[in-house]
Order: structure tokens, then sequence, then C-alpha cells
């Protein structure tokens, strides 16, 4: 092989390399164009979505607030309850020492049948 045969393939090869470089660039350049405005309309609905949703919030709250005056209307003020008494200090000693010296009452069976006695063998 002469030198300007190895130049000519040479030369092809880098000129076919460059044309695929463009074609591969041109490629590239168009799908990330894609994905970009994908991404693009996927965050404009985000925030579309996000709006909604603070509308959504504050109409909920404004509707409980006028459920609660309305409630307040329709429904009249409870009066206050009245204050109890205060027992006698001397009262509260003796209930409390009698509940104290009281026997406790044994729990009812809810069954009515005796408790199982367990008999040593040979009995």
């Amino acid at each position: 092989m002469d030198n300007g045969l190895t130049m000519q393939l040479l030369g092809g090869f880098v000129a076919g390399a460059g044309v695929a470089a463009v074609a591969v660039y041109a490629w590239i350049g168009r799908r990330l164009k894609l994905e970009q405005s994908r991404a693009v309309a996927g965050e404009q609905a985000r925030q579309q979505l996000m709006l909604q949703i603070t509308q959504a919030r504050k109409q909920i709250e404004q509707l409980q607030r006028e459920c609660h005056e309305l409630r307040l209307v329709v429904r009249p003020p409870r009066p206050a309850p009245a204050p109890a008494a205060q027992p006698d200090a001397a009262e509260a000693a003796r209930l409390y020492a009698e509940a104290r010296l009281a026997p406790a009452a044994p729990p009812a069976r809810p069954d009515g049948f005796r408790d199982t006695v367990v008999l040593k063998r040979g009995e």
C-alpha cells in the first residue's frame, strides 16, 4: 500500500466518524429536548396541582368556620355547670377511713361454679 491510499482510507474514516458524530449529536439533542419538555410539563402540572390543593384547603377551612358559626346559631349555648360544693375535711377523712377499713368484697364469679380444688394423689 502506498501513502496515497492510506491517506484516502484515513480521510474517509475521519469523514465517516465526523458524519456519524453529527448524526448522533442531532439524535441525542432531539431526545434531550423531548425529555426537557416533558420535565417542564410535569413541573407545571405539579405546580398547578399544588395550587389547587392550597385552594381546596382554604375552602375547607372556610366551610368549617361557617359550619361552626351555624352550629352556634342553631344550638343555644349551654349553661355553665354549677360549682360542686366542697366537702367538709372531717367528712372526707371519715369517708376515707371507712373505705380503708371496710373489707373488700370477693369478686363475683361470672359462671357460678366453684373453684376447682386439686387433690393430692392417693386421696
